[in-house]
């Protein structure tokens, strides 16, 4: 049984919030309603959009070949070994990573927690495509998770939201009891000096300590915050910029004439607090 079949233990309809059974090329409720699986190798779970607005389509293919080459210069290496040392050494069961992406930090998890499968989920077809392929007890699935995670309630036993927004309680509903939830948050200051001369989006002040009230039935098991300066070049300066939710209000060519105008290397303030919280 592929990963990608086990899950549907643990999966629901993002319509009526029934549990999903497989079906012929994709999965399907009592209500039948109906969902593909991509030949990539991961299901669609996108319902009928509810709220106002367009629905969230996630990351864009560019601003995934950002971040990747970000995380393959290492910048957020030290992030990755704080989410890690954050799930419990004997974990086991499902990890969700909730607006996942790629499923970069859910596999290097996996890598070192054998007894974990994982699904990723991220509104991205893009992002999901990649992560369908990140490691062998890794499902993909493309859903936005921001109006609701199609999970069934109590049935995870890790999970993650890392730099991704998000409802608490909707993390609270899903976990089973025992269960982790690990967010990674970043500080006011994360990446400021980038905003010097760009318009560039602003992280409030105290969201660390606002995630770690945010699930009042929870015990605070650790909040580790994890702060670097690294020297980055002009074109990894742009990835920075690039790779998060600035990229759909910028023009990268506008912006490399300002950072460009600067004297490489560019020193950058990486800041943010890894949470965890344990439901009983």
């Amino acid at each position: 049984m592929s990963t990608l079949d086990a899950t549907f233990d643990i999966l629901q309809c993002p319509s009526c919030g029934e549990p999903l059974s497989p079906a012929d090329d994709g999965a399907t409720c009592s209500n039948r309603h109906h969902f593909d699986r991509a030949r990539q190798g991961y299901l669609s779970l996108r319902a009928a959009h509810k709220g106002k607005g367009a629905p969230a389509s996630g990351d864009t293919p560019e601003m995934l070949e950002a971040r990747e080459r970000f995380q393959a210069e290492g910048f957020h290496d030290e992030i990755a070994a704080a989410v890690l040392a954050a799930v419990p050494a004997d974990a086991r069961g499902w990890l969700a990573d909730l607006g996942g992406g790629t499923g970069w930090y859910a596999a290097q998890i996996l890598d070192a927690r054998p007894d974990l499968h994982a699904i990723v989920l991220d509104a991205s077809a893009p992002a999901v495509r990649i992560a369908a392929r990140a490691h062998d007890r890794l499902a993909a699935v493309s859903a936005d998770v921001w109006s609701g995670i199609p999970l069934r309630d109590g049935h995870v036993d890790v999970a993650l939201r890392i730099f991704a927004p998000g409802s608490a309680d909707e993390v609270r509903r899903i976990l089973a009891p025992g269960g982790t939830a690990i967010f990674v948050v970043p500080h006011g200051d994360h990446q400021r000096e980038l905003g010097h001369g760009l318009k560039l989006m602003k992280v409030p002040a105290g969201k660390a300590e606002e995630v770690a009230a945010s699930i009042p039935d929870a015990t605070l098991v650790s909040s580790v915050e994890v702060r670097q300066r690294v020297q980055l070049t002009v074109e990894q300066a742009l990835d920075a910029v690039f790779m998060g939710p600035n990229a759909f209000h910028q023009d990268r060519a506008k912006v490399a004439a300002v950072l460009e105008g600067w004297k490489a290397p560019i020193s950058v303030t990486l800041a943010v607090t890894v949470v965890a919280l344990r439901v009983d």
